[in-house]
């Protein structure tokens, strides 16, 4: 679990009982990023790839990241 995962859960608890309280779970198209500053739909930077996975070869290395990347555009729910 994410740290501020774990930070938003507290706060609801602690919060939560607050009349003024507004209980606002932000969906996913109302904080995801213009697409000019998606880094998601960048090119595959090789660099980044090896230096993450340095464990294997460069072919394996580049599908293991981009495999990532779309994992997080899966999590997030920004589509493909």
């Amino acid at each position: 679990m994410h740290p501020l995962e774990i930070l938003s859960r507290w706060r609801r608890r602690w919060f939560g009982w607050l009349p003024s309280h507004k209980n606002w779970e932000p969906s996913a198209q109302d904080v995801w990023p213009e697409q000019e500053d998606d880094w998601l739909l960048e090119p595959i930077n090789q660099q980044e790839a090896k230096a993450l996975f340095p464990h294997l070869s460069e072919e394996r290395a580049i599908l293991q990241y981009q495999k990532m990347r779309l994992h997080i555009r899966e999590q997030t729910k920004r589509g493909f």
